[in-house]
This record gives structure tokens, sequence and C-alpha cells, in this order.
């Protein structure tokens, strides 16, 4: 799958450049790719999402600008929609676009029909971290070759069951993710925007329809911080995958294209009203107290057991 189009946005006085490409026709569909991955980690959702949406794929710009983070990464994707005409998407991210998914949303609402965050968290220190395997692979790159750190951080990704079921994608996969990734320098830029992300406090404002999808056996972003995701968006749908690794996306394809299809084309029921700043005070002040005795009232349902 190669990205031949680019377009020039503008993010203030900076002028950038990203690549993307377009495929399918449909409601408009913005696919935000995780840390290391870009519009080629979507090989397994493009053939059969692009069935019934238009999905927008692209490359995730790193920048050597302090500035850089996970807001301008969710700036570019605002922009790259606008370029496209496209005035409302459907939004999936996964782990690390699941941030800017949820930035995007929280930043720009009207833009954002439904949401769809895979193996991902809403950031911060207060959830559960990534096991010990996952953190050697982390802190260990820097030692390692490229095809060594590539095999090593997809092992750590993907569950066993997936590589002896599939052991030639597994191989195709170290070889795909070797010849696309970013330098060492770029992705720690990468990582670095995704470690300074914490939107525990403000997910409670994310007043688009959102599902969490997430495996079982996920070592990077354990499952309990999808959990408490879901259950602090309002009315968020939450779909785990027994025995899946943080890869769902690429381990379980059919089942996760099913449930993003299903969701994305549910009927709409009338929309909750989105706030523009300035707009209702009264109102956006009874809308975030509702929003917020939802997620308490979830919160304490889960401590009590029921």
């Amino acid at each position: 799958m190669h990205l031949v189009p680019t377009t020039t946005i503008k993010d203030g006085s900076d002028t950038k450049s990203i690549e993307y490409n377009v495929y399918g026709d449909g409601p408009a569909l913005l696919l935000i790719p995780g840390l290391g991955f870009g519009g080629w980690g979507w090989f397994k959702q493009v053939p059969a999402l692009s069935r019934r949406f238009r999905v927008v794929t692209f490359e995730p710009r790193v920048s050597g600008d302090p500035r850089y983070g996970v807001a301008e990464l969710a700036r570019d994707a605002a922009a790259l929609l606008g370029r496209l005409g496209i005035e409302r998407a459907h939004v999936l991210g996964a782990s690390l676009g699941g941030f800017v998914a949820q930035e995007l949303a929280l930043a720009r609402p009207n833009l954002v029909d439904r949401l769809v965050l895979v193996c991902t968290s809403h950031g911060g220190r207060g959830g559960e971290r990534m096991s010990p395997r996952a953190l050697a692979v982390m802190f260990g790159l820097g030692s390692m070759s490229p095809k060594g750190a590539a095999r090593r951080g997809l092992k750590v990704a993907t569950s066993a069951a997936y590589r002896t079921r599939r052991p030639e994608e597994f191989d195709a996969l170290v070889q795909e993710r070797l010849a696309r990734s970013p330098s060492l320098s770029s992705y720690l830029r990468q990582a670095m925007a995704g470690a300074n992300f914490d939107a525990s406090r403000r997910v409670h404002d994310i007043v688009v329809p959102t599902l969490v999808i997430h495996g079982s056996d996920d070592q990077y972003v354990p499952v309990a911080n999808a959990q408490a995701l879901a259950w602090a968006i309002p009315d968020a749908e939450l779909r785990v995958l027994d025995g899946a690794g943080h890869l769902v996306f690429i381990e379980r394809a059919e089942e996760v294209n099913g449930e993003v299809t299903s969701f994305l084309l549910e009927s709409q029921e009338p929309r909750r009203p989105q706030m523009t700043p300035g707009a209702a005070p009264g109102r956006a002040r009874k809308s975030r107290a509702a929003r917020f005795l939802g997620w308490l009232a979830r919160k304490l349902r889960y401590r009590l057991g029921r």
C-alpha cells in the first residue's frame, strides 16, 4: 500500500506536508495509526472498511519542534480532513493514534461523528502500566539491531496464539515494520508525545458516541486501561477480545472490522447537544454535570462489583 498523494496544511505560521491516501466511498472514516506505524498498518482494515466508508489513511508527521505532541498531531488530522473537504468524519485511532483521536474529539467535537478507540488508554499516571516484557523492549530499543527491535517489539505486541496460527503473516509483518519504521529519533519523539499525554480528567467531556476495543492479553496497554477509558467516557461501549494482544486490529481483524462497521452504521439516535465556547452556558453546565454523574455511577457500580 503506497501513500502517493501529499497535501500541504497550515498550523499557525507553519506549513507542513502530509502523505495520505483515500479508499472507497461513503461516510468518511479517518484511521490514525499508533507508535511507529503509518498508513501501511491498516492493511487488514482498508479492504474491508472501504466497502462501506471513504477511508482516509495518512503518515503522521514527526517534528523536532519542542511543541510536538498529541495536540499538534490532532491539529494535523483536522487540517487534513479540511483539505480533503470533509466536514465531519468517523475517527478510529489505535494505541498512540487513540490519544490523537481523543484529543481530536475533545478539541473539535463537531468534526467527529463517531469515535473508535483501539488498544489505547486515556494516558496519565493513573492507569495500569505496561508489562515487564513490554518495558524491557521499550528500554532496550537502543541496544538492538533494527531487525531485532522490530521482531521483539512485534512479538510482545501479538499473542503466542496468533504467531503460532499465522507464522508467515507475522514474519511478513516484521519485514514490513522494518522497511517502514521511522528513525529511532523519530520513534522516540512519538513515544515522548504519548508519554506526555493525559486526558484522564477530560475524557468525560467527550460527547460523541464511542466504541472501545481491546485485547485481553495486551502487554503494552493492559486491558484495565481500556475498562477505565470506557467507564470514563459517557455511554461508551467496550469490546474485549479474549486472548488478543496489543495489535488486536491485526490479530483479530475480521472481528474488529465487524464491530467497527456495525458501530459506525448504527441508526443515529438524536444527537446530544455539542456546545461551543460561549454558547448557552447554563445548558453546558447541566450537560457536563449529567455526564459526570453518569461516569460516577458506572465507577461506583464497578467498585461495588455490580
